[in-house]
């Protein structure tokens, strides 16, 4: 048994930046426990597959090439279909290639300047959905600004985390405990927030911020007309995350909104060293106070197993009471 009781779980994940896969390119990826190749086709279209070769096992991320819109393996150049993962043509032969032939193909959405592809345990099509944020492809919004980080943590805790409200004032020196309003949509969770800080000049901002979570690793949160971001939590393995955030601001707010994405990258720091030398407790001693953990305990459930969830768990409208996991 490792740290974590959990799967890889079910959702959609950043496996590159877009710029880092060229036309024509292959590159090797790692994730999910698993070796991929990531891949874009002559017409641009983003491609990823389980990385090794049925026929005997060579590595299409390693030496393989583009043709056309296939991935082609190094060893004995079968072609490989990046939509379907079926061997489409085996150029030796005339040979109709078998239908045994064929590596999975993940289904991928190209946005926010990354590669998502989607994992699910049963390789089920996709159902959760992925954000919308119009300010990414906005003239008056900023470039995307990048972040990556590599922790020693699964999914569920960096989720976690969100919800517990208390540490915010112990980890991260707030001067009070925060709240919010916590709804949930079937798999997407939604909270609302207000959130003060003080600039070293002692002047206090009131933010608002309302942040999505698509899943146990994508989040989408807007910091109202002062930046939006994406963050991706990439499972590596049961044990491993790679996080991608993306950042966008008005670019009237540059001198401000490049303050508060630093204050974002300086903080996630300050969680580093528990997240990765914690264990996971499967029934916490909760107290008054401690936030809505056991409340996404129960959300969090949905995103495991090779089942597609009959009906997402979704109590209409649930507000953050004082008492909520207890």
């Amino acid at each position: 048994m490792g740290r974590f009781p959990f799967p890889v779980p079910n959702g959609w994940f950043a496996v590159a930046r877009a710029e880092e896969v060229a036309v024509g390119q292959v590159r090797p990826a790692h994730y999910f426990g698993k070796d991929l190749a990531v891949f874009r086709t002559v017409t641009g279209e983003a491609r990823v597959v389980d990385a090794y070769c049925p026929h005997l096992g060579a590595n299409l991320a390693i030496g393989g090439r583009v043709e056309g819109q296939l991935i082609e393996c190094p060893f004995h150049a079968w072609r490989y279909d990046g939509v379907s993962g079926r061997c489409v043509d085996v150029p030796y032969t005339d040979a109709e290639p078998s239908p045994k032939a064929k590596v999975h193909a993940y289904p991928v959405i190209e946005r926010f300047g990354l590669i998502f592809a989607w994992h699910h345990l049963g390789k089920a099509d996709p159902y959760i959905p992925m954000p919308e944020m119009a300010e990414f492809d906005d003239a008056e919004w900023s470039d995307p600004v990048f972040h990556e980080f590599k922790f020693a943590t699964c999914c569920q805790e960096m989720a976690e985390n969100n919800a517990d409200y208390v540490h915010f004032k112990y980890v991260h020196g707030m001067e009070s405990v925060p709240g919010g309003d916590v709804g949930y949509d079937g798999f997407v969770k939604t909270v609302t927030e207000r959130q003060e800080f003080k600039s070293k000049s002692g002047k206090v901002h009131a933010l608002d911020f309302v942040r999505k979570s698509y899943g146990l690793g994508l989040g989408a949160l807007r910091l109202k007309g002062v930046m939006s971001f994406v963050s991706s939590v990439t499972p590596v393995d049961t044990e491993n995350v790679h996080i991608r955030w993306v950042f966008t601001f008005p670019r009237s707010m540059e001198a401000f909104s490049a303050k508060m994405i630093n204050t974002f990258v300086e903080a996630i720091a300050e969680d580093v060293p528990i997240w990765e030398n914690k264990i996971y407790v499967e029934k916490p001693l909760l107290i008054k106070g401690d936030g809505p953990i056991i409340e996404f305990r129960h959300w969090a459930r949905q995103f495991y197993g090779e089942d597609v969830p009959a009906s997402a768990w979704a109590p209409n409208r649930v507000k953050r009471l004082e008492e909520s996991g207890v």
